[in-house]
């Protein structure tokens, strides 16, 4: 595997940990403005890194994340359940698409 795409892999994986974490602290207190920041820097990373790789789909899906996110902290929305389910299921995809990364060092053809 490309040493490039072996560290992203490794990178991703423990910043998403972080980010379940940070998700359940936005559902307890969606005002916290620091996880905010955190989550969408996560994000922010996984788009550029993956772009940088050509992982077309991934940085798709992290861009629509971070557009998200970016609504909420200029207050355009307020975190609520949907957003929360929303941005798991944004994980979900994300953790498949790295599977895939692991296994053909492509994010596949998965439709999310």
């Amino acid at each position: 595997m490309n040493e490039v795409i072996r560290e992203f892999l490794i990178e991703t994986h423990e910043n998403l940990a972080q980010l379940d974490l940070d998700l359940v602290t936005l559902e307890k207190d969606p005002g916290e403005a620091e996880t905010l920041a955190r989550v969408f820097r996560t994000l922010h990373t996984v788009k550029g890194t993956a772009g940088f790789l050509g992982l077309q789909r991934l940085q798709s899906v992290s861009h629509a994340a971070e557009n998200l996110l970016s609504r909420l902290r200029d207050g355009a929305l307020v975190f609520n359940p949907a957003i929360a389910g929303a941005l798991l299921a944004v994980v979900d995809a994300i953790r498949s698409m790295l599977a895939t990364v692991e296994a053909s060092e492509t994010d596949g053809a998965g439709d999310f």
